[in-house]
């Protein structure tokens, strides 16, 4: 299962990485996966989507998932924005 997660579905073309992020974080942000948002936010931001680009992807779920999934990510947002700002980490 994770050679096909991690492997094919992320090796397609047709996606930039920065694109298939969004998508990712997007995505389990209406499914109230708060966890694995989390992780690929930190990913996004490890390949160069900025932090604001994150609160629009989110805030933008609030129309489509509703107010709380999208309250609880950016409660994530926040955190994670916390833990790599305490490590020094670039914004």
């Amino acid at each position: 299962m994770t050679d096909y997660a991690l492997g094919d579905v992320w090796a397609r073309p047709g996606l930039d990485p920065r694109t298939r992020q969004l998508a990712t974080v997007a995505a389990f942000t209406a499914l109230g996966n708060r966890a694995q948002m989390k992780i690929h936010a930190g990913y996004a931001l490890n390949i160069g989507v900025t932090r604001d680009d994150l609160k629009e992807v989110v805030y933008l779920t609030t129309v489509h998932a509703g107010f709380p999934r999208a309250i609880d990510a950016a409660q994530a947002l926040i955190e994670l924005f916390g833990k790599r700002d305490l490590a020094g980490e670039p914004q």
